[in-house]
């Protein structure tokens, strides 16, 4: 059987042709480690205090761990939260980082609490930190996380 040389070539121009995915995915996506139901990413807060957390979409404040806020000499402001957590509902001191980096993308003046609920990594990043952005996107398949700014 012959194919037309037309058909081949748009065969071949198809073939070529990048799926939704990967012309999607870019410069500007950052990565993502995990597994689907849990994703990790790396930050650097205030310009110097680079760290693992978990990408929380649930979570409407971020959480420092107690370590991390000590390395960054970040001062209380004053005001506890109440953090709903599995063990129940806790306090927290409130906080202000400067600056919370990830990728290209840039926070500023993002709310914080100072907490060892994220276990072993340094922090969760939750919405007080994505809401800064106009909208993102994680896409599961290629394990990034897409930030409109």
């Amino acid at each position: 059987m012959r194919i037309p040389l037309r058909v081949a070539a748009l065969l071949v121009l198809f073939a070529a042709t990048p799926t939704v995915a990967q012309w999607r995915s870019g410069a500007a996506d950052i990565p993502l480690d995990g597994e689907g139901n849990v994703w990790t990413l790396r930050a650097k807060l205030n310009d110097r205090v680079s760290g693992t957390f978990l990408l929380d979409t649930g979570a409407s404040v971020c959480v420092l761990a107690p370590s991390i806020a000590r390395k960054l000499d970040l001062e209380e402001t004053g005001t506890d939260v109440e953090l709903r957590t599995a063990n129940g509902v806790v306090k927290a001191p409130l906080v202000k980082i400067d600056s919370i980096q990830v990728g290209r993308y840039r926070a500023e003046d993002v709310p914080a609490v100072v907490h060892s609920a994220a276990g072993s990594l340094d922090g969760v990043l939750g919405l007080s930190f994505l809401n800064t952005f106009d909208g993102y996107k994680i896409d599961t398949r290629n394990h990034t996380l897409r930030l409109d700014d």
